[in-house]
């Protein structure tokens, strides 16, 4: 996986707590870090609202 930023490599780490689990992908070279997680939850909202035929709403901050 490249990075957004650097395109470094990225790597993939789980952070576990007490209350949840998470996955995140952060850059070796740079140190950007984006949650796996909440990247899926905006392409599964992108793929509903364009078969549904709606304008796509949606949008990621990095």
């Amino acid at each position: 996986m490249r990075c957004l930023k650097c395109r470094g490599f990225m790597m993939v780490e789980r952070h576990y707590t007490l209350i949840n689990r998470r996955i995140y992908a952060r850059c070796l070279n740079c140190g950007f870090w984006i949650d796996l997680a909440d990247l899926l939850r905006f392409f599964h909202k992108v793929i509903d609202s364009g078969s549904k035929g709606d304008k796509v709403r949606e949008s990621f901050m990095f």
